[in-house]
């Protein structure tokens, strides 16, 4: 696999993503159900984030690893 720029800004772009939709959920979800993130050796991220978009999460442990994806998807 050839790391392209694209790959790298798709990559940004989703982090960004979750790291915004953690920041204003937030206040709205009260108390967070937690999971174990699924090819990450039992780290926690939230059920409800990974629920509302599973592909992101994939497609970030894929392709920024598992300290991106989990942080993406924290609660």
């Amino acid at each position: 696999m050839v790391w392209t720029p694209g790959v790298a800004f798709r990559t940004a772009a989703g982090v960004a993503v979750g790291a915004a939709c953690a920041y204003f959920l937030w206040p709205v979800a009260g108390p967070v159900a937690m999971m174990k993130a699924p090819g990450a050796a039992g780290l926690l991220i939230s059920r409800a984030a990974f629920l509302a978009s599973p592909q992101l999460y994939f497609q970030l442990l894929r392709t920024a690893g598992v300290k991106a994806a989990v942080a993406a998807f924290a609660a």
